[in-house]
C-alpha cells in the first residue's frame, strides 16, 4: 500500500490538492494530510477527507519531529510554500531532510513562474521566486527524486488581495506591471496538478508550468471585474519608483519578516 504525504492541507491551494487527492486516489493507495493545527481546517471538510479514506495529522515544517513522524513509510511527500518569508527556505530544508531521514523517494513542490531564469546573481531575480529558486536548487541537490510546478500568478489574488485595495487608492488599480500580459491560472487547478504529481502522474525529475488558457493584461481582468459588477474603476499605470514611493508615504513598510501583506 503506498503511501502518500501532502502537507499543509489547511492552506487554500493545499486543500484543493487534499480534495482532488481523495478524488483520483486508488484503493489501494495510503493518503495522509498534515496540518499545523488541526483545528485550522473546518470540520466538514476534515470529516469528508476521513470519511474518503484520508488520514490527517498535526505537523509542521518548524516541528522535525512531527514531520518525522508523518513522513514515516512514504513513498513521496508534497510541500508547499508558507507565507513565512525570510523563513521558507529554512522550512524547505528542515522538510527536505525529514523526507531523507524517512526514506522517502519523491519529493513534490509547488514553486513560481521565474524560479527557473538564468541569472548571475539571485538579486536579478524578481523577489518572488527568488525563494523559490533556491528550494528549487536544494531538492535537485537533495538526491531525491521529485516533481516541480511552476504555478503562475493566481487568479484569485486579484479579488482576494487587490480588489479590497481599489477603493482605498481612490477607486483605482495603482499597477505597475506596464501592460505586459500574464497567463493568470486559478488556485484550485495548481491544487489538481499538486495532486496529480503527489500519487506519481507525472514524470519524475521533471519541471511543469501551470499556467492560465490565455494570457492577459491586468487592465482587461479590472475592466472585466467592473463590467460584471458595476464598479467604476480606472487603471492607473505607474513606474516601479512612484508606485513604491507612494504606498511608503501611505506608511506601508518595507521590511518583512514571516507575515501575509495586507492592504490598509
Amino acid at each position: 500500500m503506498p503511501k502518500y504525504v501532502l502537507t499543509g492541507a489547511d492552506g487554500k491551494l493545499g486543500s484543493a490538492a487534499a480534495d482532488f487527492a481523495v478524488e483520483i486516489a486508488k484503493p489501494e493507495d495510503k493518503l495522509v494530510f498534515t496540518t499545523y493545527k488541526l483545528g485550522a481546517i473546518p470540520k466538514e471538510k476534515l470529516e469528508a477527507w476521513k470519511a474518503q479514506g484520508a488520514e490527517v495529522v498535526e505537523a509542521s515544517y518548524d516541528d522535525p519531529p512531527s514531520m518525522l513522524a508523518a513522513f514515516q513509510g512514504a513513498e513521496a511527500v508534497s510541500m508547499v510554500s508558507t507565507w513565512a518569508f525570510g523563513e521558507r527556505r529554512e522550512q524547505a530544508a528542515r522538510v527536505i531532510d525529514a523526507c531523507k531521514q524517512c526514506a522517502v523517494r519523491r519529493i513534490c513542490y509547488t514553486s513560481f513562474v521565474g524560479a527557473g531564469e538564468e541569472v548571475e546573481k539571485e538579486e536579478d531575480l524578481p523577489f518572488l521566486p527568488r525563494d523559490h529558486a533556491h528550494i528549487e536548487k536544494l531538492i535537485k541537490a537533495s538526491g531525491l527524486e521529485y516533481n516541480i510546478q511552476r504555478n503562475y500568478l493566481y487568479a484569485d489574488n486579484i479579488a482576494e488581495l487587490f480588489v479590497p485595495c481599489w477603493q482605498f487608492c481612490g477607486d483605482s488599480w495603482l499597477n505597475n506591471t506596464h501592460h505586459v500580459r500574464g497567463a493568470y491560472v486559478a488556485r484550485d487547478d495548481c491544487g489538481r496538478v499538486q495532486a496529480a504529481l503527489l500519487l506519481g502522474r507525472g514524470q519524475p525529475n521533471k519541471v511543469c508550468h501551470v499556467t492560465g488558457p490565455e494570457a492577459v493584461t491586468d487592465g482587461q481582468i479590472m475592466d472585466w471585474i467592473c463590467d460584471q459588477t458595476g464598479y467604476q474603476c480606472e487603471f492607473v499605470d505607474m513606474p516601479d519608483a512612484e508606485l513604491r514611493r507612494w504606498w511608503a508615504d501611505k506608511g506601508l513598510p518595507d521590511d518583512f519578516r514571516g507575515t501575509s501583506p495586507s492592504c490598509p
